[in-house]
């Protein structure tokens, strides 16, 4: 049972191969086969390929920015133009992203087929209560605003940009704002064998 909260100043920042971009990880977990599941943001500079992840399970949402295409999902290209709106993906799928207008910046959750079950909802926080259910491994993505967080006996306070990670914590987390606060929850399981 682990509680952590990751800052921006504990992202891992990688500048792309193509110079199109970066990738900040902001926690991700292996074992002895590879990634089980990454959560990352990247700030996107320029059109290219998206990089293949064999396996791998993605979403990913608009940050900021005025959106981008993905072409190679279907037979129109998928525009992704309103902030915090899901979109799943194969990793494996060849897709090529262009800009509407400028860079953006976007959330990606990664998580391994054949291992790991993903549930992702963007939630509006206000200053009534939600009970949210835990799953062997929470992630709570503070988008915007600042969040209150009860677990049990514990109250945390969440910023904008910080992260909540729980690890096989049991039961409920409450959260409330002041600010309406956006939220994206995840929760994350291990597929039966």
């Amino acid at each position: 049972m682990s509680i952590e909260i990751i800052t921006p100043e504990q992202w891992q920042t990688q500048r792309w191969q193509n110079g199109g971009g970066i990738t900040h990880q902001l926690c991700r977990q292996d074992d002895g086969q590879g990634l089980l599941w990454r959560l990352s943001i990247a700030e996107v500079a320029s059109d290219g390929p998206f990089s293949r992840f064999d396996n791998i399970d993605r979403i990913i949402l608009l940050l900021t920015g005025e959106g981008f295409c993905l072409h190679g999902v279907g037979d129109n290209p998928q525009v992704l133009d309103t902030p915090l709106t899901p979109f799943a993906f194969a990793g494996e799928t060849t897709i090529h992203c262009s800009l509407v207008n400028g860079a953006v910046r976007d959330f990606n959750l990664m998580t391994r087929r054949d291992t790991m079950q993903a549930q992702l909802q963007v939630l509006t926080i206000g200053s009534a209560v939600q009970t949210l259910p835990l799953s062997p491994q929470t992630l709570l993505y503070i988008a915007s605003g600042s969040v209150n967080a009860v677990l049990g006996a514990k109250r945390i306070t969440l910023e904008a940009q910080q992260t909540l990670s729980l690890n096989n914590e049991t039961g409920n987390v409450q959260l409330s704002s002041s600010d309406a606060a956006e939220v994206i929850y995840i929760g994350l399981s291990g597929t039966s064998a």
